[in-house]
């Protein structure tokens, strides 16, 4: 049985989708609305909308149309959520499904070139996807035209887009001349089979798009952003933005990244609050939802919180248990070791750990490495007070006081009290150390001369200052030195008077 086809023929253009070609052939043949002609040709529009073979290849068939470049423009639901379309996935909300977007000059050019005829405009294959914002031929932004309810797919151009000559020249004057977006760009260059950025190559179509503007929406509008303020013209401008960082893959990511842990620590704000620091980036990613692989990205800013803000072990970050930490704040170091914040902040800053500049900063975004900032605290840990120095050295203030003037005793940290004496503390480790140094540099002596006096004695007798005989002390040149039997710390000390003088003369 031979099969009849329709005539004229209608061939189908490479650059229009296959809902648009079956609207033409309609009108070509006689069919003002798209429904009974596909209900004649036997196909379900149902079948059609959605891309099923036998629809697809039934209209082919009936037009005398080879196949193989319909396929190429039509999308294929799975039924499910998503579409197949040159060899991509597409999820639905990649598609445009309840509006259409339009380029006047293009449907100008369309009703020109074929004398105004019914079947004449095309809806082009690149303006049914979300990302396509801008018109590549005429920089010029596509114009949105509702769907109406129903079955508003089977509405063709020229039923949504009754507009005819200087009426479409009107509406093109109304709209913002613009080039497209690198991320349109490449999304209409990867479905032509071309190469991109290798980093976004390596993702599907939909975590490259979504990572690019989801990231380019907290670089544009801030952490602070409310998603459901955000419209199509606002995301063509963050995909824009973000398409400044992704196109430099795994680089790029961690450079936008530390752009938004800075501008959150000039606000002083974050801490273990993530969300203040990425906002809508970092709640998108917190979203298991039915598609929970959202790309490398989720990874990146993962690794990228542990790496550089305060952690808790333990602890979900982003789907997977927290294994270590490197960074401590502030805040969460004292909580950890049970010490005063405050005063632990006063070491960290003392030993140059925490910048003096940023000491207006919260404890809970101030961060230190991990292992010194342990070491800092375990160092506060077993401090020995100011004033507990005497004792511990057995020696007395005159002698404490050089000793922390000649570097010898480094406080953890110091600050003045009411009265104006000092309060700080010291490390009881450094100040062990020192002690067993004087030991060495003083072993006890059975018996030594009467000539042989202590610290304060040389200080008067020798006319000297208490700096100079400590400094020839610990510089090893004093031999005629020693230290009472049984006796510890700086007052056991005996010293010939004879060399302090002779070495000071």
């Amino acid at each position: 049985m031979t099969m009849t086809i329709l005539t004229p023929k209608l061939p189908f253009r490479p650059e229009e989708t296959h809902l648009s070609w079956a609207t033409r052939l309609s009108a070509l043949h006689g069919t003002d609305s798209l429904r009974p002609f596909l209900t004649d040709m036997g196909i379900k529009p149902v079948d059609l909308i959605t891309g099923r073979p036998a629809a697809v290849n039934r209209l082919c068939e009936v037009a005398g149309q080879a196949p193989g470049p319909v396929w190429l423009n039509t999308a294929m639901s799975d039924g499910k959520h998503s579409y197949s379309l040159r060899g991509e996935t597409l999820p639905v909300s990649m598609i445009l499904r309840d509006e259409t977007r339009f380029c006047p000059l293009c449907l100008l050019e369309d009703d020109e070139a074929a004398g105004g005829t019914k079947y004449n405009r095309s809806a082009r294959l690149d303006w049914s996807l979300r990302v396509v914002t801008t018109c590549a031929r005429h920089n010029l932004r596509l114009a949105p035209r509702l769907r109406p309810r129903g079955a508003g797919e089977l509405h063709g151009i020229r039923e949504l887009v009754p507009e005819r000559g200087q009426q479409l020249v009107a509406l093109a004057d109304e709209l913002p001349r613009r080039e497209p977006s690198p991320i349109q760009t490449y999304v209409i260059n990867r479905l032509n089979g071309e190469t991109g950025p290798a980093w976004l190559d390596r993702q599907s179509l939909e975590q490259a798009v979504k990572a690019t503007q989801m990231l380019g929406i907290v670089m544009t509008f801030g952490a602070k952003v409310m998603m459901g303020r955000v419209d199509s013209e606002d995301l063509d401008f963050a995909g824009r933005n973000g398409w400044k960082f992704t196109s430099f893959g795994e680089a790029g990511v961690n450079e936008a990244l530390t752009m938004l842990q800075g501008n959150a620590y000039r606000q002083d704000i974050g801490g273990q609050n993530y969300a203040t620091v990425f906002g809508a980036l970092y709640n998108w990613l917190r979203e298991p939802g039915e598609r929970s692989d959202h790309g490398p990205i989720k990874k990146l800013l993962r690794n990228y919180i542990i790496n550089n803000m305060d952690v808790t072990v333990g602890r979900e970050l982003l789907g997977k248990r927290i294994e270590r930490r490197l960074k401590y704040s502030a805040q969460s170091l004292a909580l950890e070791t049970g010490l005063h914040r405050q005063t632990l902040r006063k070491v960290l800053v003392n030993r140059g750990l925490v910048a003096s500049e940023d000491a207006d900063k919260s404890n809970s975004v101030v961060l230190v490495d991990t292992v010194p900032g342990l070491d800092a605290a375990e160092a506060l840990c077993r401090a020995v007070p100011f004033l507990g120095l005497q004792a511990y050295l057995n020696a007395s203030l005159p002698v404490v006081r050089t000793l922390i003037d000649l570097g010898l005793l480094t406080p953890l940290h110091r600050s003045k009290t009411p009265k104006g004496r000092d309060k700080c503390g010291f490390d009881g480790r450094e100040v062990g150390a020192l002690l067993d140094r004087v030991h060495s540099l003083a072993p006890e002596i059975q018996h030594h001369d009467a000539e042989w006096i202590t610290l304060t004695q040389c200080t008067k007798r020798a006319r000297v200052t208490m700096q100079s005989v400590l400094k020839l002390v610990f510089d090893g040149q004093i031999k005629g030195i020693g230290r009472c039997v049984g006796e510890t710390g700086f007052k056991a000390i005996r010293i010939d008077l004879d060399e302090i003088r002779r070495l000071n003369s």
